[in-house]
């Protein structure tokens, strides 16, 4: 069973589906974009779908706190 995140009330997020991050501090509101793949059904089964999912508030600033604590080195 994956570890979901609890972005608030109605929004949990799958860590391992996120492919990308870009922090917006300069916008008003502050805001991160998350791109993840998610599963869609398709007739054919399923297919990976991207998906951006626009955080600000709270929500933003959990998702800064996790990635931030679990950065690598920044020269691999």
């Amino acid at each position: 069973m994956p570890q979901f995140w609890k972005l608030d009330a109605l929004q949990w997020i799958n860590p391992a589906h996120i492919v990308h991050v870009e922090d917006a501090p300069q916008l008003e509101p502050p805001m991160l974009r998350v791109k993840m793949l998610t599963l869609e059904p398709t007739v054919q089964g399923s297919a990976e779908e991207p998906y951006t999912l626009a955080l600000t508030g709270e929500a933003r600033d959990k998702v800064l706190a996790y990635l931030a604590s679990n950065t690598v080195p920044e020269v691999l």
